[in-house]
């Protein structure tokens, strides 16, 4: 992710103008005239209660699980004039996103937040997309995720060492904090722990101000003088200097063998990235490389501290394979109930809680007209949840992803394609996806051995449907030593 910056020497593209520009012009691309007289599906019909159920985060989430039970193929209604369907039924989240990947963009609300993020792999389309999603790729091949394991179980070890019977902690900041560090280790090669307090702060302010700048018109306001999100750029300043910094670091150093310097070269070789290119990528990765596992691992410390038989079984496993070292990547093998634990924790709170795409040609689905240009949504928070595909499932279950011999599976029983989604579909499916479920394995197993994290008696928790799906106050919990 990137964002603009009010300093004189900085490339054109982070101006606040410019930045402006480049959304409105993948906005009016995606700007298309509907069409009227089209059979519709049913669904909710009131603009103005829709619009508040989006703007109250907390809900957002909850929204679309209850439109699945209401609506349970797909739900149409109309916002601004636009068409917007949810698509509530697996098969057809599976049929959508598999047989129309090729007429499929971003959402033209992401696209409007392209004045903040810029052209990362997030927000990128078409051959750009492709380029560099073949730039990074190597970056999370399986050997190369070896090597990191070392590093993150190294970070997790040390982590562990500052925590202290009774502390009490804001579990989401120091899971934030503790992925920050294995981001800057592993694919960086960098030092980012004396940044955490930093980053954690301009990556709550652009997470409180995403979903505004994602409505309609959200760019427009940005523009205005005196708005909280024309400020946004200023205020994520602190992002740009050390993503530069990085770099910099980076270049008088030569190649050190990590990620950055694989971009470096591309770069320097003419096969890369311009260097806006290049900083809107490493702010990508910084953010988006810590944030989701950060989510992950904070709900996975909720639910295992709500469902105590459930620690406890999970701390047979790590008392037999690990008698109290740190875990490492051969150990994952023989781990099948940490594996499952983290999978379960995906499914019940899955920080990448919903997809918007937007359809470049009409499509067919269900027997229902989809005009292109339409908003179509899936979302995993309300799939993953849905009795008619999980058993138990709002339970903390981590057993249904266990095999009859005790072995771990990706799949749960009966699963459906389209049913399970926490990394997103086809072509724009998350790079790092095994990257964040070995870190996360590595440090419930690793912590997990003497720490039992419990939820403070006054703890508000509550789902916030941001970017992330996060503790919309906090996860404040108190460092317990392991029963």
């Amino acid at each position: 992710m990137s964002t603009a910056t009010s300093t004189p020497d900085a490339p054109a593209v982070y101006d606040t103008a410019a930045r402006t520009k480049m959304a409105r012009a993948s906005v009016r691309a995606q700007s298309i005239r509907q069409p009227r007289g089209v059979p519709r599906p049913s669904g909710p019909s009131s603009t103005g209660f829709l619009l508040r159920q989006f703007l109250d985060d907390d809900l957002g989430p909850q929204y679309f699980a209850d439109l699945a039970f209401r609506y349970p193929r797909i739900a149409h209604w109309s916002v601004l004039g636009r068409h917007v369907y949810a698509i509530n039924d697996a098969a057809l989240v599976e049929e959508f996103h598999r047989k129309n990947a090729r007429v499929l963009t971003k959402s033209r609300a992401l696209m409007e937040a392209k004045v903040l993020l810029g052209n990362g792999l997030l927000t990128n389309e078409g051959e750009d997309h492709l380029r560099q999603r073949r730039l990074v790729q190597p970056a999370f091949h399986r050997d190369r995720i070896a090597e990191y394991a070392t590093r993150m179980s190294a970070a997790t070890v040390e982590h562990g060492r500052g925590w202290a019977a009774g502390q009490h902690v804001e579990m989401a900041a120091d899971m934030s904090a503790l992925t920050l560090d294995i981001v800057g280790r592993t694919l960086f090669g960098t030092d980012l722990r004396a940044d955490a307090a930093g980053v954690g702060a301009a990556l709550n302010t652009l997470l409180e101000a995403f979903p505004r700048l994602m409505l309609p018109g959200g760019t427009l306001v940005a523009r205005i003088p005196g708005t909280s999100l024309h400020q946004l750029p200023n205020e994520l300043d602190g992002l740009d200097v050390v993503v530069q910094r990085m770099i910099d670091e980076h270049r008088a150093a030569g190649d050190t063998g990590d990620l950055l310097s694989m971009l470096i070269a591309a770069q320097e070789d003419g096969r890369g990235m311009n260097d806006a290119q290049l900083r809107d990528e490493v702010m990508t990765l910084v953010l988006a490389g810590h944030e989701t596992t950060a989510m992950n691992l904070t709900w996975t410390w909720y639910l295992l501290d709500q469902n105590p038989e459930v620690a406890a079984w999970l701390r047979e496993e790590l008392d037999e394979v690990l008698g109290g070292r740190a875990a490492q990547f051969d150990d994952l093998a023989r781990l099948p109930r940490t594996r499952a634990v983290i999978f379960e924790s995906l499914r019940i709170y899955p920080p990448a809680w919903i997809i918007g795409r937007t359809n470049t040609e009409d499509i067919e689905l269900d027997g229902w007209q989809l005009p292109r240009g339409s908003i179509i949504m899936t979302s995993q928070y309300a799939m993953q949840r849905d009795p008619r595909y999980w058993p138990d499932a709002f339970a903390f279950v981590p057993q249904r992803w266990l095999t009859e011999d005790g072995g771990f599976s990706d799949k749960a029983p009966g699963m459906p394609k389209g049913a399970w989604f926490p990394f997103g579909y086809g072509k724009r499916m998350c790079i790092g996806d095994q990257f964040a479920l070995t870190e996360a394995s590595l440090v419930v197993a690793t912590l997990a051995q003497k720490w039992a994290p419990e939820l403070a008696p006054d703890a508000d928790v509550q789902v916030m449907g941001a970017v992330t799906l996060r503790p919309r106050n906090g996860m404040s919990m108190t460092l317990r030593q392991r029963p």
